[in-house]
């Protein structure tokens, strides 16, 4: 990377900075910024990419931005961000050396444009979405707060650009990522079938060390107690209670202790039942997650390796139910971590609220502004957190019920399409059509064989 991280450290935490805005950027696909592109920066910036990928020029300097990605843009510079194919997201910090930008002219590291690489860290970016709340609060209350946030991002950007190496470009061991897809990870479980082999609680003392252990089985490590480091062979993670890794079978890896504290672990390897099945393939080789310390998380560990070497036929189908809740609650501990408590209680608020009013007029418009959003950021957060974008989830939250009182009931079809939402029976028609491939009436059918053929004229299609 070229960067001295250790200079640049050394530096930006001795030098007091003044916080002239934190900023929450999401760029369209494909746009162009121009506001600085002939007018010069009056602060330094601080800009880490959350999401999508994005190119910044810097005064004729060309830097890549992903997630995990930090690019420090000096004063008096000329920049323009061009975003790639998806939409970009970043938090972008202004700031000014405590005494002013006459202060920049005796430091090393602050005048200048760079670039670090902590790696997308869960703990990272829940510290940036903190900043950005925070920021929005009146300035006597969170100055000093937001103060002391900003050094700890500044502390934990170098801890991890100095001891975290990133996964080499086209490794032929499987690869991997830090910042894998939570919701990509759920659909997997969720649709390839598996079984749970063995689940170990482990222990290494300070002063051991597993090296170039080769992995079994594809499995997850759950930290429990102490740090340590493990290494592959293109990536290296920092694991402490409340993180927990991925590895894939055959690769190899080594566990090293960190401090004077015994590192405690469980283990839980796993299987995919059919080989080579496109779903399987698609698994990260290795990966950290980083739900942070979750005492219920712990107990489902601890009752899963209880049953783990209980006897009897019913031993199997208990471990793979476990798994699948210790699955469950770590993938809702990480979304937490990563939007923030309360915009998850705001998406479930939304869809609660779909739930009773199905059946009146419903926009975006107006599920964004029940939850004090905007229609992109709520519109976002909805799509990350339930997988549909919420109007989706309206029709097919209405379809489902239409589907049930077909089953239950003779209630002609225009009925139906004004109890679920619809004033023309035949746009319901069609729609339910489309997202069920057959007409109400067919449905009815498959549900109630012997229900005939009504000529009702509600009956439409």
């Amino acid at each position: 990377m070229g960067a001295d991280v250790n200079g640049i450290a050394e530096e930006f935490m001795r030098v007091p900075m003044t916080i002239y805005g934190v900023h929450l950027l999401v760029l369209q696909a494909g746009a162009v910024t121009k506001e600085h592109k002939e007018r010069p920066t009056r602060h330094c910036g601080l800009l880490f990419a959350l999401r999508g990928r994005a190119g910044i020029r810097i005064d004729g300097a060309f830097y890549g931005m992903k997630p995990g990605k930090m690019v420090h843009c000096a004063y008096g510079k000329k920049l323009e961000i061009e975003v790639g194919e998806e939409e970009f997201e970043g938090l972008l910090i202004q700031y000014l050396p405590g005494q002013g930008e006459e202060a920049l002219a005796g430091l090393r590291h602050m005048p200048r444009s760079f670039e670090l690489e902590p790696g997308a860290d869960e703990e990272l970016f829940e510290q940036l979405r903190k900043l950005c709340l925070l920021s929005r609060q009146s300035v006597p209350a969170s100055a000093s707060k937001l103060g002391e946030l900003q050094r700890r991002i500044l502390g934990l950007t170098f801890r991890l650009s100095r001891l975290e190496p990133k996964a080499a470009a086209g490794a032929d061991d499987g690869g991997g990522t830090a910042d894998v897809a939570v919701d990509a990870l759920a659909d997997l479980f969720n649709k390839t079938a598996f079984v749970v082999e063995d689940v170990m609680r482990l222990s290494i003392l300070p002063g051991q060390r597993l090296e170039r252990y080769r992995l079994p089985k594809s499995g997850f490590l759950f930290v429990v107690r102490g740090e340590a480091r493990m290494s592959f062979r293109d990536g290296d993670y920092r694991l402490e209670p409340g993180a927990l890794c991925h590895g894939s079978e055959g690769q190899r890896m080594t566990l090293v202790p960190v401090g004077a504290e015994s590192f405690e672990y469980y283990v839980v390897h796993y299987r995919f039942c059919e080989e080579g099945n496109a779903a399987a393939d698609g698994t990260p080789g290795h990966f950290t997650l980083r739900p942070g310390p979750q005492p219920r998380l712990l107990e489902l560990l601890e009752r899963l390796h209880h049953t783990a070497v209980m006897p009897g036929k019913l031993t199997s189908f208990r471990k793979k139910e476990l798994f699948l809740s210790v699955l469950g609650e770590t993938f809702a501990a990480c979304q937490s971590v990563r939007f923030g408590p309360g915009q998850l209680e705001a998406v479930e608020r939304a869809v609660g609220y779909i739930h009773v009013h199905y059946a009146e007029p419903l926009t975006l418009e107006e599920l964004a502004r029940l939850q004090g959003m905007s229609v992109r950021q709520f519109s976002y957060l909805f799509h990350k957190n339930i997988g549909i974008r919420p109007i989706d989830y309206v029709i097919q939250y209405r379809i489902g019920r239409a589907r049930e009182i077909l089953a239950m009931s003779r209630t002609p079809i225009g009925e139906i399409a004004a109890m679920v939402g619809y004033d023309d029976p035949q746009y319901f028609s069609r729609v339910f059509r489309r997202h069920t491939g057959l007409s109400p009436r067919e449905a009815r059918m498959l549900t109630q064989p012997n229900a005939g053929v009504d000529n009702h004229p509600s009956f439409l299609e």
